[in-house]
């Protein structure tokens, strides 16, 4: 009964770094949560251009995003959101429309009504 329980613990403990690499799905999104930076610049460009997927929202840098509504059309989704500063009010918030564009489980095209399509790729 020892060696069965010692096994067990052993099969676990050896499968925890798997699970702490897995990515977990975003609910607004059949997309990973994450950071990801512009597949050009990699993980190490400037933080205002990362964007992060969020269990129930998007970031970029220290702006987070509430999504208001989420329209799916084919492998494409178009975010309704409600963009918010670090320390402002939710009606200081400014409405954008994102696309998001799947590419892969792990790489995605983002463009929104202040910028063009960035192919984004996953780094955290």
């Amino acid at each position: 009964m020892m060696m069965k329980s010692a096994s067990a613990i052993a099969a676990v403990l050896a499968l925890l770094p798997t699970w702490a690499w897995a990515q977990s799905p975003s609910s607004i999104l059949p997309l990973v949560t994450g950071a990801y930076a512009p597949a050009e610049a990699g993980c190490e460009a400037a933080a205002a251009a990362f964007i992060y997927i969020e269990d129930n929202g998007i970031g970029a840098n220290k702006t987070s995003g509430k999504v208001l509504s989420v329209k799916q059309d084919g492998a494409s989704y178009v975010l309704d959101v409600l963009w918010i500063e670090a320390g402002a009010d939710k009606t200081d918030g400014d409405r954008d429309t994102v696309r998001i564009e799947i590419e892969t489980e792990r790489s995605f095209f983002f463009s929104n009504t202040a910028s063009e399509k960035t192919l984004m790729r996953w780094c955290s």
